[in-house]
């Protein structure tokens, strides 16, 4: 049995990763801005109010796991926002960049203590990661 950490967890692919890994017996820890009654339902941990753009909300979540180790941490969460050369946004461009590239590595460097050798890390991408 292992324990997964996924983000962005309340709907959509996050919260079936957690569906179907407790499905299976693994631990599951699921990290949200703000959780939905799915996710609830599912029994699983549930860490909300997690904003990865923010340093201090990652340090949060950090205190909040204490001592736990995680053998795989599924960054899931991202925005998209339709941005195009007839409609630049360079706002919208900067919180997308800050969400989905700048994110992940924040919580991977805060969460560092958490991993193990051997744990993985996985950057999971949808029609966000295509644009």
């Amino acid at each position: 049995m292992a324990t997964y950490l996924v983000t962005g967890a309340n709907r959509g692919i996050g919260y079936e990763y957690c569906r179907q890994l407790q499905a299976q017996g693994d631990r599951v820890i699921a990290v949200c801005r703000s959780t939905s009654e799915e996710l609830q339902q599912l029994g699983v941990p549930v860490e909300a109010g997690i904003d990865i753009t923010s340093d201090v909300s990652v340090a949060d979540l950090q205190k909040r796991l204490g001592d736990k180790v995680i053998d795989v941490l599924i960054h899931n969460a991202g925005i998209i926002q339709r941005v195009t050369l007839d409609n630049l946004d360079f706002d919208s461009i900067r919180e997308q960049f800050e969400m989905n590239a700048l994110g992940p590595l924040r919580v991977t460097q805060v969460l560092l203590p958490h991993l193990k050798a051997g744990s993985k890390i996985v950057l999971m991408t949808s029609r966000m990661g295509s644009n």
